[in-house]
């Protein structure tokens, strides 16, 4: 799921290719890029047992250092997220997304890093 997730991510948004990173990104990152991770994983179970059926929830991080480029990415995940339910996703096209529910999105400023941060946590089922 989550190569087909960069995928669809770098071939919809162009300003994250080859800028979406799992759980943290390189030191000294600093063009807009997004970071995810796996946040819970159920597995969907039938009185038969269970099924190949999952539900992930993922947080992505849309980092930038000017606040209009991270809100600008946050649009744009938040759209592509939305487009995904009843669609196949990945290079391959072979992970089939059945709904998405969008849980939160948030904001904050990161003064470590001297960047704005966009939250979006979401769970896709499939």
């Amino acid at each position: 799921m989550e190569r087909a997730l960069k995928y669809e991510l770098e071939a919809h948004i162009p300003e994250l290719v080859d800028s979406v990173y799992p759980t943290n990104a390189p030191e000294g990152a600093t063009k807009p890029y997004l970071v995810y991770a796996k946040i819970n994983t159920r597995k969907t179970k039938t009185l038969e047992g269970y099924t190949n059926k999952q539900a992930l929830s993922y947080m992505f991080s849309a980092m930038a250092t000017r606040y209009n480029d991270m809100k600008s990415i946050v649009k744009k995940v938040e759209d592509l997220l939305i487009s995904l339910p009843r669609t196949s996703i990945g290079s391959l096209k072979n992970i089939y997304v059945e709904d998405l529910d969008i849980n939160n999105i948030d904001e904050t400023w990161e003064p470590e890093l001297k960047m704005n941060r966009g939250i979006i946590d979401f769970t896709i089922y499939y």
